[in-house]
C-alpha cells in the first residue's frame, strides 16, 4: 500500500484501534487481538505494548505487521522508529518527547506514514511544519489508558483542531457513550485502546462503535 492509501484509511474509517499493553486485552496476545480487529473490519491498527523488550516485541509485531499487509490493513508503531523499520510497518506514531516527525522521515524514508500526538495548537503547528501525515489529538476526555497523559484539550485548541490542515484523529478517553458527541463536534477518527482491545467481544464492540455513529 502506498502512503496516499493508508491516509485514505485514516479519512474513510472512522475506527482507529491501538493495541496497547496486553495486561489491558483481557488475557489474549497481541497477535490474537489484532486477528480479532481484523475481522472486525478495522483498517487502523497501532501497536503500542511498553512492557517487552525489543526482540520480543520484533518477533510480534514482524508477524502482526505481515497479518496486516495480507489484509490490506495499514499497520503502524508506536514510538519506536527502529523498530517500525524492522518489522516492515505501514507507519509510525510519535509523541511529543520522541524524535520530531522530520527526524523520523529522514530515518525511515520518503513513505513512511507518521503521525504525532499533539495537545495544543501549536504542538498541531509544529506537526505541520515537521512533515507529519496525521496528527492524534487529545486527550479529549479523562483517561486510564495511558499514565502520564496530558490535560485534556482546551476549547480553543479543539476549535483550531475541527479546521486543521492535516487529518486529525482523536484520542483520549473515548467511548461508545461519549463518542458521537465527538462525531457531532465534527471529528471524524476516533483512537481507541479500552473501548476496543478492552472488550470481550471486539467484534461486538466495534459494530457498536460503527452503530453509534452511522457508518
Amino acid at each position: 500500500m502506498t502512503k496516499e492509501e493508508h491516509v485514505k484509511h485514516l479519512l474513510e474509517d472512522p475506527v482507529y484501534a491501538i493495541m496497547g499493553n496486553e495486561e489491558l486485552c483481557l488475557g489474549r496476545s497481541n497477535m490474537d487481538v489484532a486477528k480479532e480487529l481484523i475481522a472486525a473490519g478495522v483498517t487502523i491498527i497501532q501497536y503500542r505494548e511498553k512492557h517487552k523488550k525489543w526482540r520480543a516485541k520484533y518477533e510480534e509485531t514482524k508477524a502482526i505487521a505481515q497479518l496486516c499487509h495480507d489484509h490490506n490493513v495499514t499497520f503502524i508503531m508506536n514510538d519506536s522508529t527502529d523498530l517500525a523499520i524492522a518489522c516492515g510497518a505501514d507507519g509510525i506514531h510519535v509523541g511529543q518527547d520522541d524524535a520530531p516527525a522530520q527526524i523520523v522521515r529522514q530515518l525511515a524514508g520518503p513513505d513512511v506514514f507518521i503521525g504525532v500526538s499533539t495537545n495544543t495548537i501549536d504542538e498541531m503547528k509544529q506537526a505541520l511544519a515537521d512533515g507529519a501525515d496525521y496528527v492524534g489529538f487529545g486527550p479529549m476526555f479523562p483517561t486510564q489508558s495511558k499514565k502520564d497523559a496530558d490535560e485534556v484539550v482546551t476549547p480553543e485548541a479543539k476549535a483550531y483542531a475541527l479546521h486543521y490542515e492535516l487529518p486529525v484523529v482523536t484520542i483520549g478517553g473515548v467511548s461508545l457513550e461519549n463518542i458521537r458527541s465527538l462525531y457531532d463536534e465534527g471529528f471524524r477518527s476516533f483512537a481507541m485502546i479500552s473501548a476496543i482491545v478492552g472488550q470481550k467481544d471486539i467484534k461486538g464492540a466495534v459494530e457498536k462503535i460503527r452503530q453509534t455513529l452511522g457508518c
